[in-house]
């Protein structure tokens, strides 16, 4: 039999629930605190089903490249039991288990102001380089979604980064996080994360290139997906994401001029990018985490799925614009267009970005470069043809 212990869910220093919560990380007997109803996680608010998939929410997803042998190598039988190990801590917002009968408190054990060493992101990122350093801190590691090695790190200054690796052998998704930086720098968009290159080593002990970028929460400032926050309302059976989301937006005090003038810029440069992994993880609103007060659109991040970076070489001269399928608020990338209230969102006259970043890649694929920028300037014709006015999903003869 699994022996449950039990736990205070937290919010800094104040009491959201109690709970019990076995070795494997599965919990129950959910008893609320009343008085600090408005600390209740948003995602799990309408019920305890909710409730349940937020929590097992926050565990590193066990599909993320290098989670089986990383789990061996610590000793965890599952990544819940790694979340429970950890107090559930997080760097994306400022929720936490504490112990019964601990006298624990969240100054002591938060990981923006205190040391971690991501002792999972280590070995999912460098694998057998990697050495178990628990014990030299207090805490093992640090969650984040996705399926991308990644690890969580400090720099001399304690500023929190996040490094992400690739799938197979190419740096592609790392490079396109690069392109895209370029592109909202160019833009003079102010509401975008910044990846930089980063170069790690791999187990034939070359360096691979990676990404990074630094963490846009903070103790004070926390973010809260897209999907937590459509966990607060129903939403019909095949229905679109999009009005569901915006409602939400616009009922936590997000203005409809700031929602529309976010989302057309994202929605047009992701076509742009062809980013066709836009989901509901993938926005988020950050949050006042003394107020409860929301703040606004959380910076435009995780645009390394993009660029046709899944797609073989050879097939990239027989691309079909219409059949490209995302995962976003509709399942057809053009089809997301018709969101757009201001067609000049995005400045057509400032997205000629270099493609030499892509010579950073292993040097095999370097006959992708031509066959990619001949691409991206087909999608700024079509991007044209919608600003002028022509809705590009409706044109059959394409």
């Amino acid at each position: 039999m699994t022996l449950a212990k039990e736990y205070y869910l937290m919010h800094k220093d104040i009491i959201v629930c109690f709970l019990m919560i076995d070795e494997n990380g599965n919990i129950s007997k959910i008893r609320k605190n009343d008085d600090a109803a408005d600390h209740f996680p948003l995602g799990g608010r309408m019920n305890d089903m909710k409730f349940h998939e937020w929590w097992k929410d926050r565990a590193i997803p066990k599909t993320r490249h290098g989670a089986k042998n990383a789990l061996e190598k610590l000793g965890y039988p599952n990544t819940q039991s790694a979340l429970v190990n950890n107090l559930a801590l997080s760097l994306t917002d400022c929720y936490w288990i504490k112990p019964r009968n601990e006298n624990i408190k969240w100054s002591e054990i938060n990981l923006f102001t205190n040391n971690f060493i991501d002792a999972f992101g280590e070995i999912t990122i460098n694998r057998d380089y990697a050495l178990d350093i628990r014990n030299k801190t207090r805490f093992d590691c640090a969650t984040s979604q996705g399926e991308l090695q990644k690890k969580w790190c400090i720099d001399k200054e304690g500023n929190r980064y996040l490094i992400k690796g690739n799938y197979g052998n190419s740096y592609q998704q790392s490079i396109n996080e690069l392109f895209a930086t370029e592109l909202h720098k160019k833009q003079n968009f102010d509401n975008f994360t910044e990846y930089r290159s980063i170069y790690l080593k791999t187990e034939s002990e070359n360096d691979a290139l990676g990404c990074y970028c630094y963490n846009y929460c903070n103790e004070n400032v926390e973010s809260i997906s897209a999907w937590e926050l459509l966990q607060t309302t129903k939403i019909k059976q095949n229905e679109s994401f999009y009005y569901p989301f915006k409602e939400v937006c616009l009922s936590v005090g997000i203005t409809e001029a700031a929602f529309n003038h976010f989302i057309d810029y994202q929605i047009l440069t992701d076509f742009l990018l062809t980013n066709t992994d836009r989901h509901m993880n993938n926005i988020a609103l950050l949050r006042d985490s003394n107020t409860l007060n929301f703040i606004g659109f959380a910076p435009i991040y995780d645009t390394g799925n993009s660029m046709f970076y899944n797609i073989e070489t050879r097939n990239l001269c027989s691309i079909n614009f219409r059949e490209i399928k995302t995962h976003s608020f509709l399942e057809k990338e053009e089809k997301l267009l018709k969101y757009v209230s201001d067609r000049k969102a995005l400045d057509l006259s400032k997205t000629d970005i270099s493609f030499d970043l892509y010579k950073m890649d292993v040097e095999e694929r370097h006959s992708r470069i031509p066959l990619l920028e001949k691409l991206y300037s087909q999608k700024r014709e079509l991007i044209e043809s919608f600003q002028n006015g022509k809705d590009i999903w409706k044109d059959v003869k394409r």
